[in-house]
């Protein structure tokens, strides 16, 4: 593992995890009598990669909300804010020292 991207690590573990628990990669959808069910679509989870210039160090020992910085700190991806029709997972991964708004790697797995 020495020398990979952590982020092509987790989502290489992500993509391989996916393929038992598939219900995962689908979608949230309201059904007869506004049932909740999950469709089983593959469309897959949304996975960002993105850098940051700051440490975890910088907020303390206790990390309690509220959180200073959160806003610029997770990306908030377009058509997410509601509840159906949703990735049912969204993993955002920070790397190294820069970040990027939108994120440079944003893919479904």
């Amino acid at each position: 593992m020495r020398n990979k991207n952590p982020a092509s690590v987790v989502r290489e573990a992500l993509a391989k995890a996916l393929v038992f628990y598939y219900p995962l990669a689908g979608r949230l959808k309201e059904g007869l009598a506004r049932k909740l069910m999950v469709d089983c679509s593959g469309q897959g989870v949304l996975f960002i990669e993105a850098e940051a210039d700051v440490s975890l160090e910088r907020f303390g020992v206790e990390l309690q909300p509220p959180f200073p910085c959160r806003d610029e700190l997770l990306y908030d991806v377009p058509g997410s804010s509601g509840l159906l029709d949703s990735p049912l997972i969204l993993f955002q991964q920070h790397n190294d020292p820069f970040f990027q708004f939108p994120p440079s790697n944003s893919v479904n797995i």
